[in-house]
């Protein structure tokens, strides 16, 4: 049967990059319209355009947190169950 190698620097800086991630679309600065364009036709464009960006940035955040601690847990998740095998394999 193979091995199950499960590398613990692979998945600390898979949860590091997906902190980073949650970190920038967390932040992210959104553009204004501050009266440039004029036309009220384009101003409700670049609000429903902002909003939906918005949007994305939330659930972009909210996905990246998600799958860093996916990241996070899986080490405990292994952890827990290498020891487990362990003790059966010992007859505990």
């Amino acid at each position: 049967m193979a091995d199950l190698t499960v590398s613990w620097s692979t998945l600390e800086a898979v949860h590091g990059a997906l902190d980073k991630a949650t970190g920038t679309f967390t932040g992210a600065s959104l553009p204004t319209e501050g009266g440039a364009f004029g036309a009220e036709e384009v101003a409700q464009a670049f609000a429903t355009f902002r909003t939906a960006q918005q949007r994305s940035d939330e659930w972009l955040a909210d996905t990246s947190r998600t799958l860093g601690e996916y990241a996070k847990d899986t080490k405990s998740l292994f952890a827990d169950a290498d020891d487990d095998l362990a003790g059966k394999a010992g007859g505990k």
